[in-house]
């Protein structure tokens, strides 16, 4: 079952239920008010009729003409009918609009009310007659000297027909049984046709999904301008597809220039054995290829482990033992691996921090990290200009600064300068030695350690490198008291 029948099943399901239920309870409440107008009517007639009848101790007398009786003055199957009998049998008055079947039920109904001692009741009758009468006797009835409109008792019967109320009944049965199945199945028809307009976005999604092939990067799914929840599966999809072509085009890139890094130290390499190989030397000239070979070995052995960190994901990546750190003290004898390098004059440290500021790092990243970024210093500024190292920094975190003075970056290079294997145009025109894998492996590392790499740079002005890490205090170790003794 599709998604829209399967949605179109379940709100036809639930508005089934309403309508039934509502038309239910609609039928019952008005069948019950037709009902109970219909009662009040023939009570009301019975009363009026029994208002007319005086009751005396020896007699009862039928007097009409003192109170105003309009009943069953009309023809119609809806009108009230009624008999008056006195003494079982005798029809003392009657509407004009009764039958002789009406005057037929009603002696009938004053003998039974007379014989089983009834003083009111209600029956139905054949033709949908619905029948109410009241008995009334004299308590002590005396016969003597009485006049036409005095009897021992009167029994009042009036009657009127539920045709037009079983008429209007089954018209409102029709109604409520036609008008609910109509609307609902307009209902079914619009709620199909709205969910199938409004998930055909996803339709064509899938459509475009099952299209595109596996090494099309370029592709996306049509995405409906409707800003709802399709319109953000769309985009977000999308967006997905987006980082694919990226990482991809990062991939393809990244295979190349690595094929294209590695390949330069391997020329070298079997360059230098060609020539070697060529005719024999002496110890002194095999001595100058085998250094040239090692130097050669030891730029492809870096290289491949570049590749092999930014290689990694992080998730693969294990990181050495982390150690607490002391920046104010752990850098100025950092700074001392550099007293050998041509441009130790050139570099200057500036030391700003708190002298418990501690990060918590494995030495040898951090050592790896601002090796990277003073050897790209260094290498992108002439050497005379200075290479400033800043750390400053507060409680919560340490920023560890390289500026140079060299050639900067462009604006727009700065989005790409930590990608592998970037390097500006202007690098390359200047023919500057480099792989592009410095900064990238360095970004790797901040992002491992939980901080972040920012470049800020400006042509031919020079460039600053910011690493932002996490710092804590660490707790000077406490001195005893000079009134207490030492641990032992």
């Amino acid at each position: 079952m599709t998604l829209v029948n399967r949605v179109s099943a379940f709100f036809l399901a639930a508005l089934a239920i309403v309508l039934v239920v509502y038309s239910g309870l609609f039928y019952a409440f008005v069948r019950g008010r037709l009902v109970q107008q219909f009662d009040q009517e023939l009570h009301g007639a019975l009363y009026s009729l029994v208002a007319a009848i005086e009751v005396e101790p020896e007699e009862v007398k039928w007097q009409p003409l003192e109170h105003a009786i309009a009943l069953g003055s009309g023809a119609g199957p809806e009108e009230v009918r009624w008999v008056v009998i006195g003494d079982r049998s005798q029809i003392v008055e009657q509407s004009r609009n009764s039958t002789p079947e009406i005057v037929a039920e009603a002696k009938r109904i004053a003998t039974e009310a007379a014989t089983n001692d009834q003083t009111a009741g209600e029956t139905q009758a054949p033709g949908e007659l619905n029948i109410l009468y009241q008995r009334l006797t004299a308590p002590d009835p005396i016969r003597l000297d009485r006049e036409l409109d005095e009897f021992d008792e009167l029994v009042v019967v009036v009657a009127r027909s539920t045709a037009d109320m079983d008429a209007n009944l089954q018209r409102l049965l029709t109604l409520v049984i036609l008008l609910p199945l109509a609307a609902w199945l307009l209902a079914a028809a619009l709620g199909r046709w709205f969910g199938a307009r409004a998930l055909r976005p996803v339709l064509e999604m899938s459509q475009r999904a099952r299209s595109i092939a596996g090494s099309d990067f370029k592709s996306r799914l049509p995405a409906p301008d409707s800003g709802d929840e399709l319109a953000d599966l769309g985009q977000s999809f999308n967006t997905l597809l987006d980082r694919q072509q990226r990482a991809y085009e990062q991939q393809r890139r990244f295979a190349g220039d690595a094929a294209h890094e590695l390949r330069t130290p391997l020329t070298v390499l079997l360059g230098q054995m060609d020539v070697a190989l060529r005719r024999p030397r002496t110890a002194e000239e095999y001595a100058d290829t085998l250094g040239v070979l090692r130097d050669e070995a030891n730029e492809l052995q870096q290289i491949v482990e570049s590749l092999l960190f930014l290689a990694r994901t992080s998730e693969d990546a294990t990181l050495p033992g982390s150690e607490s750190i002391e920046l104010a003290e752990w850098l100025p004898r950092y700074m001392e691996r550099w007293q050998n390098d041509p441009r130790r004059g050139d570099l200057q440290l500036e030391v700003q921090l708190p002298p418990n500021a501690t990060v918590s790092a494995p030495p040898a990243l951090l050592n790896r990290l601002l090796d990277n970024l003073i050897s790209n210093a260094a290498k992108y500024s002439a050497p005379g200009t200075p290479i400033t190292v800043t750390a400053t920094g507060s409680a919560d975190a340490a920023a560890i600064s390289v500026a140079d003075q060299g050639r900067g970056i462009s604006p727009e290079d700065q989005a790409t300068v930590f990608e592998p294997f970037f390097r500006s145009k202007s690098a390359r025109d200047a023919g500057i030695a480099g792989t592009g894998l410095g900064l990238a492996i360095a970004s790797r590392i901040v992002a491992a350690l939980g901080g972040r790499l920012e470049c800020h740079s400006e042509l031919s002005r020079g460039s600053t490198f910011t690493l932002t890490l996490p710092t804590r205090l660490s707790q000077p170790p406490q001195q005893p008291r000079l009134n207490e003794p030492p641990e032992r």
